[in-house]
């Protein structure tokens, strides 16, 4: 019997529920996945996720990889790019990130803030740079990252309440997730801009409490941009500021990551804030973050806990 997308299953599972588990089951550490690991974090039953790759590397949205695994296809892609809400923003940023680039030779970058954190849209990066986590597509920290404070700060405030309930267990606790420094631990806390000192190192980072969070950002605001050293790589600072929209909320944060001990820092912000002026010139008055107005939680995470495979 062939199911309709929107058809339920008898445990209330309906097939694009089911796609959209299998989809959102690949990310930046786990590109490509067995077809048991598949059945696994998209929580389906194993003969269903042979099924399921089969059509999908039929079409084209799946394709198989070396060593027997599958992953994203070239018809995923194709479908994304040519659509996807963050392109007019990442083309408008460009020239700019290419003109703070030219001046680094470290890494600039431009994000921005959905249901599940910091998205990075484009990364441009020189060879010899200091260690940089973000990727293109990947994800990055929310609270304990220049980018999200940024966003955070700038975001339209039902927006940013509605991210912050959403998230309310994960402030004051340990950060999980793939961010950990391959170097020595640093000693003591590493700090942001503004008098908030986040606690922990690049090795044990822990997210800021609710009220440290909003003393923070509020901090952030005053000041127009965001730092953060040493809380994910050790060796790094990041700086971020926003790109505005014509109404002066955050339509995307640019940022760079830089030695902790660069000879750049004293001008980053300013290089920054007018690149981003020029962003937002560029944007004009339909400037409007992928994200938009759109009260959270927009799409939960879909991807389930696994062992490693």
């Amino acid at each position: 019997m062939t199911e309709s997308p929107g058809s339920r299953r008898s445990g209330g599972d309906s097939t694009l529920d089911r796609l959209i588990r299998i989809l959102g089951a690949f990310d930046t550490d786990r590109p490509t996945l067995s077809v048991s690991a598949l059945a696994r974090r998209a929580a389906i039953p194993l003969p269903s996720a042979y099924r399921w790759v089969d059509r999908l590397t039929a079409a084209g949205l799946l394709e198989r990889a070396p060593g027997g695994t599958v992953g994203p296809g070239m018809k995923l892609w194709e479908l994304a790019s040519r659509s996807a809400p963050g392109t007019s923003l990442r083309q408008a940023a460009m020239p700019f990130m290419d003109d703070v680039q030219a001046v680094l030779r470290q890494h600039t970058q431009i994000a921005v803030l959905d249901a599940n954190g910091v998205l990075v849209l484009e990364r441009l990066s020189a060879r010899g740079a200091v260690p940089n986590q973000a990727t293109i597509a990947g994800r990055m920290p929310t609270f304990t990252t220049s980018l999200g404070l940024v966003l955070l700060a700038f975001s339209r405030r039902h927006v940013t309440e509605s991210f912050l309930a959403e998230h309310a267990g994960e402030l004051g606790a340990p950060l999980k997730g793939p961010w950990h420094d391959a170097g020595p631990a640093t000693s003591g806390g590493s700090g942001t801009s503004g008098g908030v000192t986040l606690r922990g190192n690049a090795q044990n980072v822990v997210n800021p409490t609710e009220g440290e969070l909003r003393q923070l950002l509020a901090e952030v605001r005053q000041q127009g941009w965001a730092s953060a050293d040493g809380q994910i790589d050790s060796e790094s600072t990041g700086v971020a500021v926003p790109v505005l929209s014509p109404e002066g909320h955050a339509v995307a944060a640019l940022g760079v990551v830089v030695p902790r001990s660069s000879e750049f820092r004293p001008g980053l912000a300013p290089m920054l804030l007018a690149a981003a002026r020029g962003i937002s010139r560029a944007l004009g008055p339909q400037a409007v973050m992928p994200a938009s107005d759109t009260v959270f939680p927009q799409h939960p995470p879909v991807v389930l806990p696994d062992t490693a495979e």
